[in-house]
């Protein structure tokens, strides 16, 4: 186990987590709308999305960026109307959705596409990947066992903050309100949503 590698890189994802963006936006938003279940698995499509960036920053991110640059400006794009897309069915929403979590797969599936679209069209983490932790830690002396670690401390930190980020926004619920006030705020949230889906597009 290499601490000199694992140390800056444990250092480097906590800032990345905890620093606004669309991951934490977005994850907060679906908390709000659907509850603290749904944005679980909007966090676990992040994560997802990060450890890919990860194993492609190990192998060469620049390099399989330059051959597949049309690629992920489509991803992007496509991440990007997707959560627009989730983001106009939370406008739309009369109330708070909390009980559409135990509907099934159906709910879980579309909260992990819409975090793994985010963490691929987000420009944040290709930076974080490409251009800053080179900058930190040395990709030749990453080894196997460093990988794994690697991408288990992606798991591991992204759950803890995000998830409490998401767990603090899902308390509105427990918040006595009016029906015109749950509306409200399912459309504050829907447009926030929306606003990211925009910002990972023109980005």
């Amino acid at each position: 186990m290499n601490y000199q590698i694992l140390l800056p890189f444990l250092i480097g994802m906590i800032i990345l987590a905890a620093s606004p963006g669309p991951g934490v936006f977005a994850s907060m938003a679906r908390a709000v709308s659907e509850g603290f279940q749904s944005s679980l698995f909007f966090i676990g499509g992040l994560v997802c999305g990060d450890i890919i960036f990860l194993l492609l920053a190990l192998l060469g991110l620049s390099v399989i960026a330059k051959v597949l640059g049309t690629l992920f400006i489509l991803i992007r794009i496509v991440g990007g109307l997707y959560l627009i897309y989730l983001g106009i069915k939370m406008f739309r929403s009369k109330r708070f959705q909390f009980n559409l979590n135990n509907k099934g797969k159906f709910s879980r599936s579309q909260s992990y596409i819409g975090g793994f679209l985010t963490t691929m069209g987000n420009p944040k983490p290709v930076l974080f990947y490409a251009s800053v932790l080179p900058t930190i830690i040395n990709f030749n002396d990453v080894r196997i066992t460093d990988a794994v670690i690697m991408i288990i401390l992606i798991a591991l930190v992204s759950f803890l903050v995000l998830g409490t980020y998401s767990y603090i926004a899902s308390l509105s619920h427990k918040i006595k309100m009016s029906d015109n006030l749950q509306k409200g705020i399912n459309q504050i949230a829907g447009i926030v949503m929306m606003l990211i889906g925009f910002y990972v597009i023109i980005k």
